[in-house]
Parts: C-alpha cells; structure tokens; sequence
C-alpha cells in the first residue's frame, strides 16, 4: 500500500467497527453508523461514497443477531445481502480495495470436528450464514481488490455493551454459584483489538483474498470459553456442562465454528494471539474499569 489511505467504516458504532476506529493508525479514517449510512439504502450509499471518496471500505456493518435472522430472514438478506451489493456495486466503478467482514459459521456442518481452514467447503446452516455466503459471492464475483475476512465469537470493546458476552458471564457468575453452559458447539474465542490488527497489516501488504483471521485455538467449547472467563475473573463460581436442550435454538447452526488461520500461516503473516492469553489481556482491561 502507498501514499495515505483513505477509510470507511460502515457499522462504526458496533463492536467490531468502533474498535477499528480505536485500534487503526491510518490518519484519514470515516467512520459511519448505521443512521448515517443506510447500506440497504442504494441513493443513500452512493451519495455519501461520492461524497467521501474512500480508497478502501471495510465493511462491518451487519444483521448479526442469528436467531433473529432465522425469524426475519426478509431484513437479514436486506442487510448483509443486499447492503453489501449496494456498496459492491459502488466500488465497481472505482478502484477501491473493499474489506468484507464475514464469518466462520459458512463452513457449517462439515464432516469432522476439527478447526476449519480456507480451503474447506463452505456449507452454511442458518439463514444468517447463507446471508454471509451470498455477500462473499457479490465480493468475489464483482471486484478486483477484496479482503473476506472469516471471524467468529468476537469479544471486546466497552464492557457495558449488552451484547459484551465476556462481561455478562461475569456477571452471571457474580450472582449465581453455578452456571451451566453448552460443551457440545466449538468456536474460536476472538478479541476484536488482534483482529483489527490483522486487518491493518493485511492492508498494509496490498494483500487479496479470504482468509481465516481468529485467536489461536485447537477448537473451544462453549463450556470451556465460559469456565475460562470465570477462572480468569478469580470467581468461585462452579461452571457445569448444560443438561441436553438446555438451551434450545431457532437456527440450526453449526456445532463446530473453530478456525485455523491456514493462509495467514502459510504466508508469515499470522500476528492473532492464544486465545486465553488476549482473553487474559481483555479481562484485564475490565478490571481496571469495574
């Protein structure tokens, strides 16, 4: 990459997308929220790009709550699919490198349990996933300069979000001397401040392509993410493995969200940390603040 970037943020008020405004050391950096730019709005999207200018979108925003996808699947297709062609469709006429954020949920149900890398199949379970998918395919298919970036089981950011998994669980335990949680879904527990980090370095080495960017793991359980947190939190509280059905679902998602970064590996260019070792940091940061 030369000279000085110029960035756009969609989705600048959700997790992912603010931190990316923290953590970025670009210096001409837009960020817009989802009131200041509707991405299902095709006028609205143009107009605003025409207006900025941008040489490089990184596109965050999203319809991420799963089980609300699968029972609006008319806004979740809006949103993901349709939002992201509106912004594609743009960056066609221009040459402008666009950094879609997607998410290890595609590979769905493949046939073994072990970590997914790039090169697996693709086989989406949920409405929300299938939304994803058709979003890489509108990113693929059209565009020159692209970065699909497959992440999952992000956390971070301000710890009094309502959606700040690590931080509710802590509550959670703070009131109960027993909590259960699901050991039969594996994930790859994430903190947004690495993956914003990749993102700047594969940026910054005029990289192309999809890649696999989550902390390290060999595959986490939900169960074992949580028990991780309480013990990192010094709380006493029992962590169990939830009965059968306990938690029961609307979509059909994947038991098995866990990644490698294969590609990152294979090119040097892996710079996600151990998973407990940048939960450890995040939970950290959460205690100087409570």
């Amino acid at each position: 990459m030369t000279g000085n970037p110029k960035i756009l943020i969609t989705g600048s008020n959700g997790m992912l997308g603010s931190n990316l405004l923290e953590e970025l050391t670009f210096k001409n950096i837009n960020g817009f929220c989802s009131q200041e730019l509707d991405i299902t709005n095709r006028k609205q999207v143009f107009d605003v790009l025409n207006r900025i200018k941008p040489t490089i979108i990184i596109h965050t925003a999203a319809f991420t709550d799963v089980e609300a996808c699968e029972i609006n699947p008319d806004k979740c297709f809006k949103v993901n699919t349709i939002g992201t062609q509106n912004l594609v469709d743009f960056c066609v006429l221009k040459k402008i490198l666009f950094v879609y954020i997607s998410s290890t949920g595609v590979y769905g149900n493949n046939e073994d349990d072990k970590p997914h890398s790039e090169f697996n199949l693709i086989q989406p379970n949920s409405i929300h996933h299938k939304s994803k998918v058709f979003g890489e395919e509108i990113v693929k298919n059209h565009l020159e300069r692209f970065l699909i970036i497959r992440t999952g089981w992000l956390y971070g950011g301000n710890h009094l979000n309502n959606k700040n998994f690590v931080y509710k669980r802590y509550v959670e335990g703070l009131n109960s001397s027993i909590i259960f949680s699901d050991q039969s879904q594996k994930g790859s527990p994430t903190y947004i401040k690495n993956l914003s980090n990749q993102i700047e370095i594969l940026i910054k080495e005029n990289i192309n392509g999809i890649f696999n960017c989550v902390d390290v793991s060999n595959g986490v359980s939900r169960y074992e993410y949580v028990k991780e947190i309480i013990k990192q939190f010094n709380l006493s509280t029992k962590v169990e493995v939830a009965p059968k059905g306990m938690f029961k679902r609307v979509a059909p998602v994947s038991k098995n969200e866990s990644a490698i970064n294969y590609k990152l590996d294979l090119l040097g260019m892996n710079q996600m940390k151990d998973w407990k070792f940048a939960l450890k940091e995040y939970i950290g940061n959460i205690k100087n603040e409570i």
